[in-house]
């Protein structure tokens, strides 16, 4: 589904990094950037001929425009590099402090999961004809945003909508509430009203959930670090994330999924359907026969259900890579 470009962006090395971080063995660039549909979402601008990801980021209070690239030995990727560059792809500004690229390196390590060790993934893949493409396409980590907040106001956009909407719900919300393109803080969302949120955001009832979510944790109601701490079982953290605003089961299954957990998944609607048209010929069959299905994966259940998934869809997306805004 993904191939692994073995040459590098003719740009690379002619912007100073302003952070560079090693990779897992195995890592795949573009294969994690274009793992779900949050590449299309902005702040994020994925360059498929450049191979490089843009993206707006807040760092010490300023925003920093980011040209995020692989940098590459051979056909082996060693290490994702992050420039500050203008609209021009100039090299811009002042240096980075040292607090600024700890944060960024932070962020950098979140987006692409480079925390998560999916080698036994790999393995057990080998074994599935339906998963024999996920070794060679380097797929098994999924992009995120730089944080929790982020991710969890697109789960909400994409409830109950179309991806198109969804596109531009995210789109309104950075140009309304963002500074200077990177994607809101809780604050920056809290100060505006639900009405406006609708109106100028195009939410719906979303804005409701959006809103209670930025001014709870603006407020110091909604600790997010609480909720999402890692020493909770995986059963304890799903429930954690469904006492969030406007995460049902299918948001906190993915919000599991951007924590690399992926021993849980929350039968919905959407899963039945999935299974049941691609395994059970559209019969309608117990959950238990369904979640049995992916029984052989223990913790990777989510991911080998996910690859299923996302590869039925990836190549009917594409075409918005170049939607005119």
């Amino acid at each position: 589904m993904v191939r692994q470009r073995s040459a590098k962006p003719s740009s690379a090395g002619s912007i100073p990094a302003v952070a560079s971080i090693p990779v897992p063995s195995g890592f795949n660039f573009e294969s994690t950037v274009v793992s779900h549909g949050w590449y299309l979402l902005a702040p994020f601008r994925w360059v498929r001929s450049e191979q490089a990801l843009y993206r707006p980021e807040l760092l010490g209070g300023k925003t920093w425009n980011l040209k995020i690239t692989c940098v590459e030995s051979g056909r082996l990727a060693r290490s994702i590099r992050a420039s500050r560059a203008d609209a021009s792809g100039r090299r811009a500004g002042r240096p980075p402090t040292a607090a600024e690229t700890a944060a960024l390196r932070a962020k950098l390590t979140r987006m692409f999961q480079l925390q998560v060790d999916t080698s036994q993934f790999i393995i057990v893949a080998r074994d599935s004809p339906d998963h024999a493409w996920v070794e060679s396409a380097g797929f098994g980590r999924l992009l995120c945003g730089s944080t929790l907040f982020e991710d969890v106001v697109k789960i909400i956009t994409t409830t109950n909508t179309t991806w198109r909407q969804t596109m531009r719900m995210v789109e309104l919300l950075v140009e309304k509430c963002g500074r200077g393109g990177a994607f809101p803080e809780p604050e920056d969302v809290a100060r505006f009203g639900v009405d406006v949120l609708q109106r100028d955001c195009r939410l719906g009832y979303r804005a409701k959930s959006i809103h209670a979510l930025a001014s709870g944790i603006a407020e110091g109601s909604i600790d997010l670090g609480a909720i999402a701490d890692s020493s909770q079982t995986t059963e304890e953290l799903f429930e954690s994330y469904r006492k969030l605003p406007g995460i049902g089961p299918y948001g906190a299954a993915h919000l599991l999924a951007m924590d690399g957990r992926h021993d849980f998944i929350a039968v919905d609607s959407e899963f039945r359907r999935f299974v049941r048209e691609r395994h059970h010929k559209g019969r309608r069959v117990s959950d238990r026969t369904l979640l049995r299905r992916y029984s052989k994966w223990g913790r990777w259940k989510y991911l080998a259900y996910w690859s299923e998934l996302w590869k039925s869809v990836a190549d009917r997306l594409q075409p918005l890579e170049n939607v005119d805004k």
